[in-house]
């Protein structure tokens, strides 16, 4: 319904600690009209360049609260908002390179009063600036 929103454009970064790049981050919309907690999030399905992120490569954060994907079924009281961004955190040494990656996101949401799962399936070319 939304997925056109999935991939925020913005936020799209390197993450450095003690001056090592450690990861990036990609910022993504809910898919769905109505927020949800952050339990009722089945899939979240990353690939950058072709190359798909294992879910153990992930932290999730919302509320700034952070989440590791296993972690997403306890998180019952942090709901992700329609207007919200969640942060996914990607653990990469090195990070990625400056310039355009194609980043795409799938994400299925489990909702209570339907008998099948929402999905949100979005692609965009990003930038990645120093």
């Amino acid at each position: 319904m939304f997925e056109q929103y999935l991939v925020n454009p913005n936020g799209f970064r390197n993450v450095k600690e003690d001056d090592q790049v450690i990861g990036y981050e990609v910022q993504l919309r809910i898919p769905y009209y109505r927020g949800l907690p952050m339990s009722c999030v089945e899939v979240i399905d990353l690939t950058v360049d072709g190359e798909e992120v294992a879910n153990e490569d992930m932290a999730i954060t919302v509320k700034g609260e952070t989440f590791t994907f296993a972690e997403l079924p306890t998180a019952i009281n942090h709901r992700w908002e329609m207007i919200e961004t969640i942060t996914v955190f990607v653990k990469k040494p090195g990070g990625l390179a400056e310039g355009e990656h194609k980043v795409h996101a799938f994400v299925s949401l489990r909702i209570s009063y339907l008998p099948f799962n929402n999905v949100g399936d979005d692609e965009k070319v990003l930038v990645l600036e120093a």
